[in-house]
């Protein structure tokens, strides 16, 4: 909740009893129990002070008895007044010439509506005021300022409340049901019943309205009672039980209420499944309601200091509290915002005037206005609440915002709420989500990662338990085992998510990359430079301590103001980023988050092209003694040297699991292009005389193929030095074939002349080498294996 209205009683003690008021322009008019109509100029003197009132004239006799309703069609310069059973127009400007409605003997409800029909294709303004009495509904139709005409339409039932939806449609409602009226055929449907369980399950969308059936309906009198109005009328007893009210809310819409439950439907009567799903259900049942832009405004009777039971069919338990008896909601949420208490006396009207930008309560001898609190602040209030989709409602609703800079701050907020849902709700997927429709740099969701997995982007106070429970320690570097064992269950959710996120995000830059485009546009979160403008997330109070923006310097012509806000000092910009730059960035967090919550899947990362910082994923792995991954990052990215120098370390380690040996490091000199050929004579001496050494020191016997039959004594992890010369250079592999023959002769002659003629017996018989100088090198290691 949050204050959205402050409340200035503006007349107190009247002399006189009020029963009716309506406002337009700068005028309010209070219509009296004795029949007299007190006129009033309203002085508007500021946004956030209230006006003033002052009595320009008082018509003593203005009707003969009570005045029991006014109202005002500004189009047509009329005042509608019902007073003594009857209504009467007066002239808006001069309130004389009045003119009886004889045809409205014994009204007592009135309602009116001023909008744009088509008429023969053609749009025409077109006023219109209805009453209800004896069984008759009279309506009164006046066009582009000219009255036009008057229709009377039969009702079966009672009529407790009624209320245009459109110029060609009225809503009623009896004791048991609410009801369409179709102007000017005269058309009666049914909706549904007038009870709070029927409009519990209507707006649940599990029952609908008869509609339109034309055979159960004649013109001018509406269809018998169907089974809903049966069955409803023992849940809503009798008419002098009923609290039913039909009000009339922003974007043609009315709000059907019965006691303390209301539905919405537009201006065809219709349900409004997607905008409002839910009933609206009140604290207590109001006695009036009105709107603003955002709110519906609900007054009550308060039952006093001490809890009334609730009463019956209530759908919401009466529990002890504050006492009130005004209540705002916001209409896009339908949340609680504010509660109001009247303490002079019980309010008996409310209404708004002016469109809707203000909102006037009247008691019996009191008036009072209130007054809405400044946008910038009660949006502020709503983010320091962490109620982010009451702000975006606010923001959308409000026509006190700039339509320009309505979507920029809707978009602010659900950035904001994005970083909330991760933090503080630990529903992941979901913030990801909103960060991915905003079109937010992976950098974002990143940050709100602990240190070990964020890097130089993370925030401060970031780790396990700060993700998992939205604070904690300050130590980014803390291992997730110091958090208890439900916060690992959370922590592994958020890095699945995360990982998630960034995989998919990883296929958009490799297909941006195919397409050769260069560059990727983002939406980037850049802190605002002026000083009186920041926001420090981490200590909310900051938003009290900062001055709320000035409205005095927007009072000359009601321009709207722009919206400053603490909470939102940043804006949001689109930025072109390097491909090559994101895809580091999201490479080397994934190899992160794999480390962490999947290591089998840094194998398909490293093995094929990737962007990952080879600095920090190099100490990463061998933190982690990830040492085949490490050389596949090590050969993707080129650094062969690297990676052999890593296979001969751990070659000699005696507890480097299946690197123990040299047949690892055989093996990789396999993948390696013939352009490496010197750094592969560099790494071979080490095999070669490693297996030289573990191997009998007898002459080997041969085969056909060359190949020595000391094979089967070779070790496993340490091959022979015959099967380091099968393996590296006596192979059908393009990048074998192509080593300079001569500098390999040469190579392995320093090792045995054996293996020099294991080599050239393959090379003769293989490849059909027919060079002489090979030959030469043959007869010369045969003559060497004679010494």
């Amino acid at each position: 909740m949050h204050h959205a209205f402050t409340i200035r009683a503006l007349l107190k003690q009247l002399p006189v009893r009020v029963e009716s008021a309506t406002a337009y322009g700068d005028r309010l008019l209070l219509g009296t129990a004795t029949g007299a109509l007190l006129i009033y100029h309203v002085a508007e003197t500021g946004r956030d002070k209230p006006p003033t009132l002052t009595l320009l004239e008082t018509r003593k006799s203005f009707a003969r008895r009570a005045v029991e309703q006014l109202g005002v069609i500004k189009e047509a310069g009329v005042l509608v007044c019902l007073a003594d059973g009857m209504v009467t127009l007066y002239d808006l400007h001069t309130l004389s010439s009045a003119t009886p409605l004889t045809n409205t003997r014994g009204a007592h409800i009135i309602a009116l509506h001023t909008g744009v029909d088509h008429i023969d294709g053609i749009p025409t303004l077109v006023s219109k005021l209805a009453t209800y009495g004896k069984r008759k509904v009279v309506v009164l139709e006046w066009r582009d300022a000219e009255f036009y005409k008057s229709f009377d339409y039969s009702a079966a039932e009672k009529i407790v409340a009624m209320q245009f939806a459109a110029p060609g449609l009225l809503v009623l409602s009896t004791a048991r049901e609410f009801l369409t009226l179709q102007l000017p055929r005269g058309q009666w449907d049914d909706l549904f019943p007038a009870d709070t369980a029927s409009l519990r399950t209507v707006a649940g969308g599990m029952a609908v309205g008869r509609g339109t059936e034309a055979s159960d309906a004649t013109a001018g009198t509406p269809a018998p009672a169907n089974t809903w109005g049966s069955w409803a009328l023992s849940l809503a007893g009798s008419s002098a039980d009923v609290h039913t009210t039909i009000a009339r809310m922003p974007g043609d819409k009315l709000l059907l209420c019965h006691k303390d439950i209301g539905v919405f439907i537009n201006s065809a009567g219709k349900l409004c499944r997607n905008e409002q799903s839910e009933p609206m259900i009140f604290s207590r049942a109001p006695t009036g309601i009105t709107y603003t832009s955002s709110y519906t405004v609900a007054i009550s009777h308060d039952p006093g200091p001490q809890s009334q039971p609730p009463s019956s069919g209530s759908t919401v338990d009466s529990l002890p509290g504050p006492r009130f008896n005004v209540e705002v909601r916001n209409i896009g949420t339908q949340m609680l915002v504010q509660t109001l208490h009247l303490a002079e006396e019980e309010p008996a009207h409310v209404f708004n005037g002016t469109g809707g930008k203000q909102v006037w309560a009247i008691g019996p001898h009191t008036v009072w206005r209130l007054m809405a609190m400044p946008i910038q602040q009660q949006v502020e209030d709503v983010l320091e609440a962490e109620q982010y989709d009451e702000a975006i409602s606010l923001v959308a609703q409000s026509d006190n915002i700039l339509e320009a800079e309505k979507e920029e701050l809707t978009k602010k907020i659900r950035w904001l709420r994005a970083r909330w849902l991760f933090r503080e709700q630990a529903r992941y997927e979901e913030a990801l989500s909103e960060f991915t429709d905003l079109g937010a740099t992976p950098t974002e969701a990143i940050a709100l990662c602990p240190e070990r997995i964020a890097g130089e982007l993370a925030e401060e106070a970031i780790d396990a338990e700060s993700v998992a429970e939205g604070g904690g320690s300050t130590n980014g570097d803390e291992p997730p085992a110091a958090a208890p064992q439900t916060d690992q269950v959370v922590w592994k959710e958020a890095l699945y998510a995360i990982m998630r996120y960034l995989t998919e995000h990883r296929r958009w830059l490799q297909q941006a990359a195919r397409d050769a485009k260069r560059e990727l546009e983002y939406v980037v979160r850049v802190l605002d430079d002026d000083e009186d403008s920041e926001y420090d997330e981490k200590d909310p109070d900051s938003a009290h301590r900062a001055q709320r923006p000035s409205q005095a310097d927007d009072e000359d012509d009601g321009a709207l103001p722009h919206v400053r806000l603490k909470r939102l000092a940043f804006s949001l910009e689109q930025m072109e980023i390097p491909v090559a730059a994101m895809a580091q960035v999201v490479d080397t967090t994934l190899l992160k988050v794999y480390l962490e919550c999947s290591p089998g899947l840094l194998g398909p990362l490293l093995r094929v092209k990737n962007y990952c910082d080879v600095e920090q994923s190099e100490g990463l792995l061998l933190e982690h003694k990830r040492y085949l991954e490490l050389v596949d990052l090590y050969h993707g990215k080129g650094l062969y040297r690297n990676a052999l120098q890593l296979l001969q370390t751990q070659g000699l380690a005696v507890d480097s699991g299946s690197l123990h040996g040299t047949y690892a490091t055989v093996r990789y000199m396999v993948r390696l292009p013939a352009d490496q050929f010197e750094l592969i004579l560099e790494y071979l001496r080490w095999p070669l005389q490693s297996g030289q050494s573990r191997i009998p020191q007898q002459p080997p016997t041969e085969d056909s193929s060359g190949s020595s039959n000391n094979d089967d004594d070779d070790d496993e992890d340490w091959p022979a030095p015959a099967a380091v010369v099968s393996t590296i250079f006596a192979d059908d592999r393009p990048a074998a074939q192509a080593f300079p023959r001569p500098r390999v002769v040469s190579f392995l002659r320093q090792s045995s002349p054996t293996l020099v003629v294991q080599y050239l017996k393959y090379v003769f018989e293989t490849w059909h080498d027919e060079s002489s100088t090979l030959h030469d090198d043959m007869v010369a290691a045969y003559l060497d294996m004679l010494d």
